[in-house]
């Protein structure tokens, strides 16, 4: 059996692969997070996994890697993990073949392979979740650069001197295009402190501020678009997470923002799609690692 495993702050979630067929599950570790309880999270997946009869397990997880050494050099928001040896853990403990990658990386190879990416030249994938993941897949190869480090698209700068991000610098796409960035948004302009979820909510109930809240997001996700399509040329994008989950017209909000600032031969072949694989993407692109991807 391959397995591929999605490393989050919140959840672990797998994907199961035995005989051409794929099954999906997950479970909570946030209380180990919260504890720092970095082993006992671990022992925790290692219990599900250690009676499967492991050949290959992928590893997708949130952060920037260190793959020479095999662990996580800086994961805001898993920073228990961070410097742990994760690969030479679940290779002593399942004498499995392992391979690692970011998440965001893996979720754009896993919606390659199994989802909505598929026959794609050029995808891009962004996740809008509590940050702003990327990945690239191009022409059928993972770009995940020289150190593991690649497309980490949510750390550039869109405003000079603008919104503190959560890695430190100011004015980053994440900073704005982000479940934390859309409640900035709407605290500019209401005054009130309320979750990203219940902004969505008011959207799709046609409130006002959040429809308003919604256009100044979608200004700041067109720009990081604009810049994509001017860099890569793709004709996919990809957009997933649970903003996008949940307000999907924003995906043709951002095709028509963008229309108004590409160049129009850049986006003559582009198709922006909402993820297939949703939630699981990361997994599966993890499961797709054990196929001879990347290492």
């Amino acid at each position: 059996m391959n397995v591929g495993i999605d490393i989050g702050g919140t959840f672990v979630k797998f994907a199961f692969e035995e005989n051409g067929s794929i099954k999906t599950e997950k479970i909570l570790i946030k209380d180990y997070i919260e504890k720092k309880d970095i082993e006992g999270f671990l022992n925790e997946v290692l219990f599900i996994l250690k009676d499967k009869n492991i050949k290959k397990l992928g590893i997708a997880v949130a952060g920037l890697l260190n793959k020479s050494k095999g662990y996580v050099e800086i994961s805001p928001n898993i920073k228990p993990i961070e410097k742990y040896p994760i690969v030479d853990f679940f290779r002593e403990n399942l004498k499995a073949e392992i391979y690692i990658e970011n998440d965001a990386n893996a979720a754009a190879l896993g919606e390659y392979i199994y989802g909505n990416g598929k026959n794609s030249n050029i995808l891009i994938t962004l996740t809008l979740g509590t940050g702003l993941g990327s990945g690239a897949v191009i022409n059928g190869k993972l770009l995940s650069g020289v150190n593991g480090v690649a497309m980490e698209l949510g750390h550039t700068t869109v405003e000079k001197n603008g919104w503190r991000c959560h890695c430190g610098r100011n004015g980053c796409l994440e900073s704005y295009v982000s479940s934390y960035g859309l409640e900035r948004i709407y605290y500019m302009l209401t005054d009130k402190k309320i979750i990203s979820s219940e902004i969505v909510s008011l959207a799709n109930e046609g409130n006002t501020k959040a429809l308003e809240a919604f256009e100044i997001f979608n200004d700041y996700l067109s720009t990081g678009l604009m810049n994509i399509t001017h860099i890569f040329n793709p004709d996919k994008i990809i957009l997933s997470g649970g903003i996008v989950e949940h307000y999907p017209i924003l995906v043709k909000m951002a095709y028509s923002k963008l229309k108004e600032k590409a160049f129009p031969v850049s986006i003559e072949d582009l198709d922006i799609d909402i993820s297939k694989l949703g939630e699981y993407s990361g997994a599966y692109g993890a499961l797709a690692l054990t196929k001879g991807g990347e290492s």
